[in-house]
C-alpha cells in the first residue's frame, strides 16, 4: 500500500460545489478509472480520501491537497493525473503527483487574493479597504461547535495584508487562520470588511492559494 498526495484545481462553478459533494464527485470518479485505489475493511468499505482543508463554498482553490492510498505500489503516479482528469467535472483538475511530505494537522492557515471588479474609482476603494483594515475592528459572528455564535474579530488574526489597484480591478492579499483548531472563513471577512465600509453590493473573487504551517513554510 501506498500513500501519495494530489494536487488539484478547483474553479469557476466548480466553487460552488459543496466539501461533500466534491468528495462524492470524486468517488464516482475513481470508479470510472483502473487507478487501484485502497478501500477500508469492515462492514461498509469505502475509499481513502483526505483532504488537507476543506475549502469554504465559493472560494476557489490553486493546488489543493487530497491524500490516497494505493493498493499496487507500482502504479504510475503519472497516470493517476492522467485517469482522473479524463473523467473530471469541468473547473477540477489535478495538476501534481507526490508522496506527502506534511501531514494535514500541521496546516495552519491560507493565503488568499479577492479581486474585485471596478468599473471606476478603484483608486477611492482601495485605499477606503486599506483604511478599514487600519482599524483593526472588522468582526462578524462565528458559529462554535457546542451550539450558538461567538463574535469574532477577524483583524486580530489577519497577517500580510496587501492591497492595490488597476484601472479596472482592486486586488487583496492576506493570509488567515485554516487549521483544524481554528479559522477564519475569507468570505466571512470579506462580507463583514465590505459591511464596514457600506458596500454589501461589492462582487469580488476568493481564491485561495497555499495552505501554510505555523513556521510559514508551504504545506507540502
Amino acid at each position: 500500500m501506498r500513500s501519495v498526495r494530489i494536487w488539484f484545481n478547483k474553479k469557476d462553478t466548480a466553487k460552488y460545489i459543496s466539501h461533500l459533494d466534491l468528495t462524492r464527485c470524486l468517488i464516482r470518479a475513481f470508479r470510472r478509472t483502473d487507478i487501484p485505489l485502497w478501500y477500508t475493511e469492515g462492514f461498509n468499505p469505502h475509499p481513502h480520501l483526505v483532504f488537507g482543508l476543506s475549502l469554504p463554498l465559493g472560494v476557489e482553490g490553486i493546488r489543493e491537497p487530497l491524500d490516497i492510498r494505493l493498493n499496487d505500489d507500482n502504479y504510475p503516479l503519472e497516470r493517476v493525473i492522467e485517469q482522473l482528469n479524463s473523467v473530471m467535472v469541468p473547473g477540477i483538475e489535478f495538476v501534481e503527483i507526490a508522496e506527502p511530505l506534511n501531514k494535514p494537522l500541521a496546516i495552519h492557515s491560507g493565503e488568499y487574493t479577492v479581486q474585485i471588479p471596478c468599473e471606476s474609482n478603484s483608486k477611492v476603494l482601495c485605499e477606503l479597504i486599506k483604511k478599514t483594515v487600519t482599524e483593526k475592528d472588522i468582526t462578524f459572528d462565528k458559529k462554535v461547535k457546542k451550539g450558538g455564535f461567538k463574535t469574532i474579530n477577524a483583524s486580530e488574526h489577519l497577517k500580510n495584508f496587501h492591497a492595490n489597484y488597476t484601472d479596472n480591478y482592486v486586488n487583496l492579499r492576506f493570509i488567515l487562520p485554516a487549521g483544524n483548531d481554528f479559522t477564519v472563513n475569507p468570505v466571512s471577512f470579506c462580507n463583514a470588511l465590505f459591511e464596514k465600509i457600506g458596500r454589501k453590493d461589492i462582487l469580488h473573487r476568493i481564491t485561495r492559494h497555499k495552505l501554510l504551517m505555523k513556521d510559514g513554510t508551504e504545506f507540502k
